[in-house]
């Protein structure tokens, strides 16, 4: 197994004393009340010791005490494979947003439907009112067929005619 120090840096302080990246990176991360999540660490990393200086730009601009969320944005923003699984949780957390309001609008459609269907019964012309009901909606169909086929012929683009001169 290899070890996991391989790659770890260590610089002198006073001489003595040496501190490794990952201290400085979690001195630093302390200093601004950051979680110690492995995804701040690699933030961090690439903040002090990558080569994109705007990343250590974009999380001075957080201010003295950064939120989590502005960390993760610039991670995701950057790339940065330790926030990858973000990207899947928030896009799980936006399908199921969008599966929860596609629930809601059914439940109230059929809270229409279901309202109508009783109105429709309580009628007293019942078989009349559905008749004219159907009537209108038969010739709305037609209509809408007639519509979609004049529509389609306009958006037809009319071959020029050839010339016998040719």
């Amino acid at each position: 197994m290899k070890n996991s120090q391989t790659g770890v840096s260590a610089y002198s302080i006073d001489g003595d004393e040496t501190e490794t990246e990952l201290e400085i990176i979690g001195r630093f991360m302390t200093r601004l009340k950051v979680k110690n999540l492995p995804r701040n660490y690699q933030l961090f990393h690439e903040a002090l010791y990558g080569q994109d200086r705007g990343l250590a730009e974009e999380i001075e601009a957080l201010g003295p005490l950064p939120s989590q969320n502005g960390l993760d944005e610039i991670g995701l923003k950057h790339h940065l494979v330790s926030h990858c699984g973000l990207v899947a949780r928030k896009s799980e957390s936006d399908a199921a947003e969008m599966l929860r309001e596609v629930a809601d609008q059914l439940a109230k459609g059929l809270m229409k439907k279901q309202h109508f269907a009783r109105e429709v019964e309580r009628s007293p012309k019942v078989s009349a009112t559905l008749d004219n009901l159907n009537a209108s909606l038969s010739n709305l169909m037609l209509y809408e067929t007639e519509l979609t086929e004049r529509l389609k012929t306009c958006a037809k683009p009319q071959k020029p005619a050839r010339s016998t001169n040719a």
